[in-house]
């Protein structure tokens, strides 16, 4: 699928019409850096319609506007899911571990988790020998087990 066809199917898909998404692009003022212009309205509606390639340069505004990640617009299959998440995984920033550990443990627990506690063991993990690293993952495996179990 296309660039354009997958705008068109998010557009479908959020009930966007193509007038209205392009009011909302051009209100972002994304500039082209061939003319330092905003695309007009025509221009737009040629990009929707396949009669012109898109400027890759208006891929971010495209995904503020449609309010999805840029990812979606080129592969979204399973693999390449994947190989996004772990590239995010890998350079998450600290806030953005906050977020993410927030989120999963509210989902998991109503107790309220301190994240800078596990920034501290995280830390401190680098020293401890193995043995003792597959006898923590033991069990807190087991403490997750039973958390379920009687939670």
């Amino acid at each position: 699928m296309e660039v354009y066809e997958k705008i068109n199917f998010f557009l479908k898909d959020k009930k966007i019409s193509k007038k209205e998404f392009a009011q909302r692009l051009i209100a972002l003022e994304p500039k082209l850096k061939n003319t330092n212009e905003i695309p007009s309205r025509n221009s737009i509606y040629a990009y929707l319609n396949g009669r012109i390639g898109m400027k890759i340069e208006l891929i971010p505004y495209v995904a503020e506007v449609l309010d999805i990640p840029e990812q979606l617009l080129f592969d979204d299959t399973q693999r390449a899911r994947k190989k996004f998440l772990k590239y995010i995984l890998e350079t998450l920033s600290s806030e953005e571990k906050d977020i993410l550990k927030t989120k999963i443990c509210n989902e998991k627990s109503n107790k309220q988790i301190p994240i800078d506690r596990f920034y501290k063991i995280q830390d401190l993990l680098i020293y401890a020998p193995e043995i003792f690293l597959d006898k923590l993952e033991t069990l807190l495996k087991e403490y997750k087990e039973l958390s379920y179990k009687f939670g």
